[in-house]
């Protein structure tokens, strides 16, 4: 398969791993060795595809990646799962997003019956227990925690969470039971590359950091250093490192000078792909030194109002050595019960112009092929 376009690829047994805790507050400490692998359940095996460039003597492996954007299990999609199952949300993209070698999402809600509602804070979710068995059947490697919702249900709901998620194979970031289990990084292994995945939310609810004695967030506003030290030190022991934000603001097509001044910055630290989330609409695609920014990837799974807040895309690209090439967006539509299907025709042509021209500032090209949009430079 030619250079530049995107390529599946299926590793059956290919470890799932999460690094050890180094005890660190993002801080330059001492970078330990990689955990025992652990091998997946078959349920999270990969659909065959073309095989991926293999490693050459000295350099990591390319490997493909599928992200996605929001995702709750609560409200209207709860109904869904209630009246068809945990699967019924993703099950149109399901088998497209377990193609890839790893793939990502934002998990905006816990999955949980524990808890009750934040004491003044205006939404809340609570999504519902049986959401995992859709991500799980969708292949999802990381979803990133580190946003404005997870404690919405308290300490004992983000537990519940945490274990459903662990149980399932999945691996998360951004989120924990306390500080330094909120700035681990998940870790997976994918022929042969380790690829490691952080997750920092900007948008902070009061109580909502975690410390060393509270569970929460890892805070990325305000923290610029800290986030850039943690994206060094994955860097530092991991092939590859994919970072997640929650930013920006909701309903907002641009991505802000902030957003673009912390996305660059961790691409300097040694992210590889910066993947973000927050707006609940699609913002603009950048290439930065050969690395992939998505200032907002919009919503996914998530029940709208509108027909801007129900466009969103799929992100797949292949992570290699020498940057991230072969980036294609292929448009999908949430229905009203916020489960998200592929479109084609004018459907698909009115999320990619979109796309294109918001993408336009950052100085990126996307060209529109059929219903699919190929991105670069």
């Amino acid at each position: 398969m030619a250079r530049g376009q995107w390529r599946p690829r299926t590793v059956a047994g290919d470890a799932a791993i999460r690094g050890n805790d180094s005890g660190a507050r993002a801080t330059t400490q001492a970078v330990q060795a990689v955990a025992p692998s652990q091998t997946k359940s078959p349920t999270q095996t990969r659909t065959p595809g073309p095989t991926s460039a293999p490693a050459k003597a000295g350099r990591p492996a390319t490997v493909t990646v599928a992200a996605v954007g929001d995702m709750i299990f609560d409200r209207r999609v709860k109904a869904l799962i209630s009246a068809a199952g945990g699967s019924a949300p993703l099950a149109k993209v399901a088998a497209r997003l377990r193609q890839a070698d790893v793939t990502i999402g934002n998990l905006e809600s816990n999955l949980s019956q524990s808890g009750s509602p934040a004491v003044g804070k205006d939404v809340t979710f609570r999504g519902h227990p049986k959401g995992i068995v859709g991500l799980k059947a969708s292949g999802f490697d990381f979803v990133a925690l580190g946003n404005n919702h997870v404690l919405d249900y308290g300490a004992a709901s983000l537990r519940d969470t945490l274990a459903a998620l662990d149980s399932a194979g999945i691996g998360h970031a951004g989120a924990g039971m306390n500080r330094s289990a909120a700035w681990k990084p998940a870790v997976v292994k994918r022929n042969g590359a380790t690829i490691a995945f952080l997750s920092f939310s900007q948008v902070l609810p009061a109580n909502f950091v975690a410390t060393d004695s509270r569970p929460g967030l890892a805070r990325g506003r305000g923290n610029s250093d800290a986030v850039a030290t943690a994206i060094r030190a994955a860097k530092a022991r991991y092939d590859y490192v994919i970072v997640s934000f929650h930013w920006g603001v909701e309903y907002e097509d641009f991505a802000n000078g902030e957003q673009v001044r912390d996305a660059r910055r961790a691409v300097d630290a040694g992210a590889d792909m910066v993947l973000s989330h927050h707006p609940h609409v699609i913002q603009g695609v950048e290439i930065y030194k050969r690395k992939l920014i998505a200032y907002s990837l919009g919503d996914f799974v998530f029940d709208h109002y509108s027909r801007k807040t129900g466009e969103a895309f799929i992100l797949n690209a292949q992570l290699g050595p020498d940057g991230v090439v072969g980036v294609i967006a292929t448009p999908v539509y949430l229905n009203s019960s916020g489960a998200p299907a592929v479109v084609t025709g004018s459907e698909a042509s009115t999320i990619l112009k979109r796309l294109k021209q918001i993408s336009s500032p950052h100085g990126t090209i996307v060209r529109i092929v059929g219903s699919t949009a190929r991105i670069g430079r």
